[in-house]
């Protein structure tokens, strides 16, 4: 059938100029027994894609001496005996209101109507059975409509007519078709040809029926209803303030149905993550919400994806789409062992492979993994369930080498026992001196480990991680880690601290944290993250920090403090294009940038506007070294500081008023009026194409990407030759993409 569908499309679009998306969506809108509108200016071919559509679907023969099709240009002053047929003489005679519908809308497979929105009420009111339950009020008689798709057409769509609403809701799938681009202008002089469809290639009333049984019997993996439910909940937070955009129920339902019908058109038995970026097409209401949808749709696809391994003869997508699935019956069998020849993994479904990971379905599934025989071999995870793990009293010390992919599932404490069983959680608490304080962690150490796609509430990923861990896509109301050693955290994000204390030798990309991305660093490099505390709450030190955004949020300096914006002391590292601004309160001393700078860079930072009732004690910095370097630092002038002068072998601030010209502690004054991205983009050399994008609204500059909602890989990062992203590969493999 697959073949047969792609063959049938090819041959649709067949004299056609940028049509075939159009085309695809009307075809599977046609297959799923649903509803399209399309949305575009006079003259854009949509009623020719009707009829190209129309023409796929073959002779029926108990429809053999019908009209099959039905077409009609509505208007305001069209009656329902233009698209229903004229009322019956005879029936009349006999006291019956009953319509001659033979030939008109009630009776054909196809129908489209042009400018529907248009049409009278009493037209639109017998219309919203016809499209929802196939049936239409011949009089006294419901008569059953055998209506397979209806195409419908507007050069605008009614969102301000309340009165259309249930009516627009009736069409599951929306399509703009725009006029054709003007370098594909030189196809339109080629004539347009109608395809030759032969019997064979068209859609017979069997195909209809056999695609509706596969369709019915095709699988939803539960990390697919979480997408989707996933999806649901970021379109109403997006739109909470829109009345225009709501999902009704109805929409829901088909939508099911719709996936599982381009599942089942592509040969599967299983909806996968490429089915589910069909919905961009369903999700809206408004046109300008339109892109708004995608987004947030190729955010949460994205975050569900993960890199799949590659086979000698190419992409495996069956094993990378059971994997997906976890089907209990497609592990139960599965013979492919990790690890050590014949190891076998007790109380688990699944067998530890990339392609096959062992579940993890339970709280109990997760606390086994401090048996060393299951969490220290190597072994793939995956989470496929939401767990709450506050029920669980003696939380046991967990040391993990492997692969863990939380599928984007939550893991849940609400409440720490005392009585942890672990030795580093103890020594947290006599720390602390209250459990309230503990930032409790799932591990105790990650070894040579990928985790990603881990929800947390309540706790935090790990005491340690170390040797090479890398950690993507995981987001905390806590911390994340305590203490980290080379290792590479990307796109995470966190309430608190992203690393509660030492960070040596780590990267991190497009990180989030409430607090500071971490307390401390030693030799690492820190490109595109975001904290509303300073970055580093005290030491750099051999670092690089570059493309950064700190948003203090009322913050605090105490008086005995001394602090930074990015960092409290900078030593032998290099900043280059960092952002701060924010509320300011306290009587300690803060500097815009870097406190004290000791053999360091600062280029192209900027400090921009701060309120509070705080004074800075500089803009830039307040002290630096001899061996400092640093160029084009700039403030928004309404930025008071001390300004500076040299002393001993340090410029040192002095209570004075500051007058800028980048004396490299208070960078240059920069009026608001050209504090803006032209001067950052052309005289900083910020990148405004892929890294930063201006915020109207606050006058400053933001992070295009940053947290789980950034790119799956690190930016600049090579990809594994023998992975390939699961979207990606499914999304190719989709014939309606």
């Amino acid at each position: 059938m697959k073949t047969k569908i792609q063959t049938l499309l090819t041959q649709l679009n067949q004299g056609l100029v940028s049509r075939e998306q159009v085309l695809k969506m009307g075809l599977l809108t046609l297959l799923s027994g649903e509803n399209l509108v399309l949305v575009g200016p006079p003259g854009t071919g949509k009623s020719l894609v009707a009829r190209r559509i129309a023409k796929s679907l073959a002779d029926d023969a108990a429809q053999a001496s019908k009209a099959d099709y039905f077409e009609y240009l509505l208007t305001k002053f069209s009656t329902p005996e233009e698209i229903f047929g004229p009322l019956s003489i005879s029936a009349l005679k006999a006291d019956q209101f009953k319509r001659n519908t033979e030939g008109y809308l009630p009776t054909v497979r196809m129908a489209f109507l042009d400018e529907i929105f248009k049409a009278s009420s009493s037209i639109l009111n017998a219309l919203l059975t016809i499209l929802n339950e196939r049936v239409y009020h011949n009089g006294a008689q419901a008569q059953k409509v055998p209506l397979q798709a209806l195409i419908a057409a507007s050069n605008e769509l009614p969102n301000d007519q309340e009165e259309l609403s249930a009516l627009y809701d009736r069409f599951l799938v929306r399509v703009f078709v725009d006029y054709v681009g003007l370098s594909q202008l030189p196809q339109l002089f080629e004539p347009t040809t109608e395809p030759e469809l032969a019997p064979a290639d068209l859609l017979s009333v069997q195909d209809l029926a056999q695609i509706q049984y596969n369709a019915d019997h095709v699988h939803i993996a539960p990390e697919l209803i979480a997408a989707v439910q996933d999806i649901w909940a970021a379109h109403q937070e997006a739109f909470k303030e829109d009345r225009r955009e709501s999902l009704s129920d109805r929409r829901l339902k088909k939508t099911i149905h719709l996936l599982r019908v381009s599942a089942a058109t592509n040969g599967r038995e299983a909806v996968d993550l490429s089915d589910l970026l069909l919905l961009k097409d369903c999700l809206w209401n408004h046109p300008d919400n339109a892109e708004k949808v995608r987004e947030l749709l190729m955010r949460t696809l994205q975050n569900q994806s993960r890199q799949v391994l590659l086979s000698g003869e190419g992409m495996v997508a069956t094993a990378a789409l059971s994997a997906l699935a976890s089907s209990s019956s497609t592990h139960a069998s599965t013979k492919q062992k990790p690890g050590k020849p014949g190891a076998v993994v007790n109380g688990y479904k699944g067998s530890g492979t990339a392609d096959d990971p062992l579940l993890i379905e339970s709280a109990e599934d997760f606390t086994d993994l401090a048996r060393p025989e299951v969490g220290q071999q190597g072994y793939h995870f995956r989470q496929t369930a939401d767990l709450d793990i506050s029920h669980i009293s003696t939380w046991p010390e967990i040391v993990f080498k492997g692969h863990y992919d939380g599928g984007n599932f939550n893991i849940q404490m609400t409440h720490v026992a005392k009585d942890t069983g672990s030795s580093t959680l103890n020594k947290f608490f006599d720390r602390f001196g209250s459990f309230e304080e503990l930032k409790f962690r799932l591990f105790a150490k990650l070894m040579q480990s990928n985790v990603s796609q881990m929800r947390m509430q309540g706790c935090g990923l790990t005491e340690i991680a170390e040797n090479k861990c890398v950690i993507t896509h995981c987001t905390t109301t806590s911390s994340l880690v305590s203490n980290a050693r080379n290792s590479e955290l990307v796109s995470c994000e966190a309430d608190g601290y992203l690393i509660a204390e030492n960070a040596t030798k780590c990267t991190f990309s497009s990180c989030f944290a409430k607090e500071s991305i971490a307390d401390s660093l030693k030799s690492c490099q820190i490109k595109r993250c975001e904290s509303h505390a300073p970055l580093v709450n005290s030491e750099a030190q051999n670092s690089q920090i570059e493309d950064c955004l700190v948003l203090l949020d009322s913050y605090h300096v105490a008086s005995n403090e001394s602090q930074g914006g990015v960092a409290a002391t900078c030593e032998k590292s290099d900043l280059s294009r960092c952002f701060v601004a924010g509320e300011i309160n306290g009587n300690g001393n803060f500097s815009g940038i870097i406190h004290n700078a000791e053999s360091s860079t600062i280029n192209h930072c900027a400090l921009g506007k701060i309120t509070g009732e705080y004074k800075l004690s500089s803009r830039i910095a307040h002290e630096f070294d001899s061996d400092c370097k640093h160029s084009k630092n700039i403030s928004i002038d309404s930025v008071n500081s001390f300004t500076h002068s040299t002393k001993s072998n340090k410029t040192r601030a002095w209570p004075m008023q500051s007058f800028g010209q980048d004396s490299g502690i208070d960078g240059d004054s920069i009026a608001s009026a050209t504090f803006k991205q032209r001067y950052f983009e052309h005289t900083l050399g910020w990148d405004f194409d892929t890294v930063w994008e201006w915020d109207k609204k606050q006058n400053r500059p933001a992070l295009r990407q940053v947290g789980v909602q950034a790119a799956t890989a690190a930016p600049n990062k090579p990809a594994d030759p023998n992975t390939v992203d699961l979207l990606t590969q499914q999304v190719q493999a989709n014939i309606w993409l």
